[in-house]
């Protein structure tokens, strides 16, 4: 298990710093947004799952050009990690593209309350 190295600021605070740059947290960077917007992980921010397909196809395609443009310059650990987490990413935009389909379409009005009438007054 890794330890997190923390830091104090100039106001003699503790905070963790955040990890090195590097191509794998590119990718992750991409990635994670786009399996939380497929419902894949819970927001962090509200601890909820809500799948936004149309966002995260976008951040798919993000994924996609960067794999068009670093073909052929990457080393093996980087190709085989781009790899896995775009094969994971599409793997739960497809997973979340079916859950919707299954799901019964919403009724007009639905979860609306509606007005009573004279007769439940």
């Amino acid at each position: 298990m890794s330890e997190q190295r923390t830091e104090k600021t100039a106001s003699g605070q503790s905070h963790v710093p955040p990890p090195d740059p590097s191509f794998f947290r590119i990718i992750e960077s991409l990635a994670v947004p786009a399996l939380i917007w497929t419902g894949h992980l819970r927001n962090p921010l509200d601890e909820k799952a809500k799948p936004d397909l149309e966002l995260a196809k976008y951040q798919i395609g993000l994924l996609e050009v960067l794999e068009k443009k670093t073909k052929g310059n990457l080393d093996k650990d980087e190709e085989e990690f781009f790899a896995n987490m775009l094969h994971t990413t599409r793997l739960a935009f497809l997973r979340a593209t079916q859950a919707q389909a299954d799901q019964p379409p919403v009724a007009e009005g639905a979860g609306e309350e509606q007005p009573k009438s004279n007769d439940e007054r």
